[in-house]
C-alpha cells in the first residue's frame, strides 16, 4: 500500500466532508486531518485553521482531477 499525502486543505469541517464525499463516490479513500481543530478553534488561531483531506499516493492525480472539477462547479464555469 502506499503512502498517504495531502491533497488539499479546506477552510472547514463541512467543506471537507462534501469534497471527501466526492472522492469517495469515486472510489478514492481519504482521511481527514485537524477536523477538531478546526471545530474547536476555527479562525482563531493562525495554523489550526483548514481541514487536510490525504489521499494514498497512487490516487493523487485522479483525486486532484475531482477536486479541480468540484471547484469548477463551485465556481460556476
Amino acid at each position: 500500500m502506499s503512502r498517504t499525502v495531502r491533497l488539499t486543505t479546506c477552510n472547514n469541517s463541512y467543506e471537507a466532508h462534501i469534497l471527501q464525499g466526492t472522492l469517495q463516490a469515486e472510489g478514492i479513500a481519504s482521511a481527514l486531518h485537524n477536523e477538531n481543530m478546526t471545530n474547536l478553534f476555527g479562525g482563531l488561531i493562525s495554523g489550526f485553521s483548514g481541514v487536510d483531506i490525504f489521499v494514498f499516493e497512487d490516487e493523487l492525480e485522479r483525486a486532484r482531477a475531482l477536486v479541480a472539477q468540484a471547484e469548477a462547479e463551485k465556481e460556476g464555469v
